[in-house]
């Protein structure tokens, strides 16, 4: 665990990664000795300031986390699979163990909720684009944002997944994500109600809470969900890769949550 102090706080940035840039939710929070404060929330980029424009402004602190919701690996079973096959051929190897990666596995065995597999429709472009918008980062700030793989001082990356967060701390999410205008009322209900489970770790003014509930959709919340999955990893309270585990999540990516203390089933 690093040492957060006043002097030194943290600039932990939520993405909650879309293919569609118009769906990409961003947020931004301050992790410091006090603890940890929401201070903003934006959907996508604008016409004026694109998505990888409005998180360079906010990487100018001397310590920023960058937390996304996407995976940033594949897995290695599938690119195995992949290098010598030939359209028409059976693909060696069950569906399941081609399409999920070892994190993904892992959460679903500790949490009871398994992961959207990568290789799979649109988490697959959620994929891509996150990837390219941090290969946009470093060429705008000359950054190296490296993922990490411990709590360090460095700015870094690293993968979160709010459901997992929110399944750790015991959380019931159920109904935050409905779209429709008929369910609206009901997500809405269900988001305010998230909030306030969630107000003990992470701070927001009104103004910023009532921004995330009039939202049409989920990914404001969803990218603050981010900001506090950055703190506990900060914090020293994710599960990280064992020995064994590190270099296959080198390549295919990990996915940081709280360690869980008697987490939902499903």
């Amino acid at each position: 665990m690093i040492v957060i102090d006043e002097a030194s706080p943290w600039t932990i940035v939520g993405v909650d990664c879309a293919s569609q840039d118009a769906h990409i939710g961003l947020a931004r929070g301050t992790l410091s000795s006090a603890g940890l404060t929401l201070e903003q929330v934006q959907i996508g980029g604008t016409r004026e300031t694109s998505v990888a424009q409005r998180i360079a402004s906010w990487l100018q602190g001397p310590r920023v986390l960058l937390a996304i919701d996407a995976p940033l690996g594949w897995p290695r079973t599938l690119a195995e699979a992949l290098r010598e096959h030939h359209a028409g051929l059976p693909i060696a190897g069950e569906a399941t163990r081609l399409m999920r990666r070892e994190t993904d596995r892992q959460v679903a065995a500790t949490l009871g909720k398994t992961p959207l597999d990568v290789a799979a429709d649109r988490i697959a472009y959620a994929a891509h684009r996150a990837l390219r918008l941090l290969g946009e980062l470093r060429e705008m700030t000359g950054l190296p944002l490296p993922l990490l793989w411990s709590p360090a001082a460095d700015t870094g990356a690293i993968e979160v997944y709010p459901a997992a967060t929110l399944r750790a701390r015991k959380i019931d999410a159920s109904g935050y994500k409905k779209k429709t205008l008929a369910d609206r009322t009901t997500a809405r209900g269900a988001r305010q109600r998230l909030l306030g489970c969630l107000a003990p770790d992470l701070s927001m003014t009104p103004d910023l809470a009532t921004q995330i509930l009039a939202a049409a959709r989920e990914d404001m919340l969803d990218a603050a969900i981010c900001v506090l999955a950055g703190a506990d990893f900060l914090r020293g309270l994710c599960v990280p890769p064992s020995p064994p585990e590190l270099p296959l999540a080198l390549q295919e990516g990990w996915i940081w949550y709280r360690r869980p203390d008697n987490p939902l089933k499903t």
